[in-house]
């Protein structure tokens, strides 16, 4: 019995990030899978993924593939965190009576 496999790994820039989209090709079954990859990859780090971490990925929905978390600007978390600072976590105000003299 002999099986049909092809793959294509193509790595785009989606305006901000750089992201693989792998395509495999098994006995007649189209799966694909995105991964982004950050910063843009050297030509050692693609083939880094592809020996490390193509395997794990999920093209068929078989298996939950391994997610991991958007980093967080360093930049940005300080800014909104100094900015989060300068306002008040509560405000109030209350109402105000004038008391006249009889």
């Amino acid at each position: 019995m002999q099986i049909s496999v092809s793959s294509i790994l193509t790595v785009y820039h989606d305006g901000q990030f750089w992201v693989g989209l792998a395509e495999h090709v098994e006995d007649g079954r189209y799966g694909v899978a995105r991964v982004v990859l950050g910063a843009e990859p050297s030509d050692e780090e693609i083939l880094q993924f592809v020996i490390n971490k193509w395997k794990k990925l999920s093209f068929f929905g078989d298996e939950p593939t391994e997610m991991s978390k958007p980093v967080r600007n360093p930049k940005r978390r300080a800014r909104e965190a100094s900015k989060a600072l300068k306002q008040p976590a509560y405000e109030h105000q209350g109402a105000t009576s004038a008391r006249g003299s009889a």
